[in-house]
């Protein structure tokens, strides 16, 4: 669990609307640092690792037209060194498509607040209530998998860059 979880997606959800009251920059840089804490933690913990990534994800817009280039760049290094982390790269995959795979990228980030509650462990959702039809079974394993988590740190990446 993350203890300041809620706040952080508070924040990077300000960041990505455009209304945030502090310092984006730092706030940013604060999610980079942090990212690259869990990726280096032993035993890496895949939901904490997730919740980072898909945080700097959710403020990509920020990074890509108004941060300083030194800031925005960093989170593009970031992102990218996450979606080539070994675990996610050796790691097989049984899922047909991933949320990532939409082409509304930036509609999918419509879910992220319910998302990143869900990977820090203190919600109030279910996965199930992530599939807007009812249909899809194994939601949980699609949002969370580590492929699906790459692909939204390699678009985000590209967008920044």
């Amino acid at each position: 669990m993350i203890a300041d979880a809620a706040e952080l997606a508070d924040d990077w959800e300000s960041i990505r609307q455009g209304y945030f009251l502090g310092e984006p920059d730092e706030t940013l840089l604060e999610c980079v640092n942090r990212l690259r804490a869990a990726r280096a933690a032993v035993p890496q913990d895949p939901d904490v690792t997730a919740f980072f990534t898909l945080g700097l994800v959710s403020m990509y817009g920020h990074a890509a037209s108004e941060a300083d280039p030194e800031v925005a760049d960093a989170a593009a290094q970031m992102l990218l060194a996450a979606a080539s982390d070994p675990a996610v790269a050796n790691r097989v995959c049984g899922h047909g498509t991933h949320p990532c795979d939409d082409s509304d990228v930036d509609g999918q980030l419509e879910s992220f607040e319910m998302l990143l509650s869900l990977l820090a462990g203190d919600s109030e959702y279910a996965w199930e209530d992530l599939d807007q039809n009812g249909r899809e079974p194994g939601e949980e394993s699609r949002w969370r998998c580590p492929h699906n988590v790459a692909g939204f740190a390699r678009w985000a990446a590209a967008a920044i860059r």
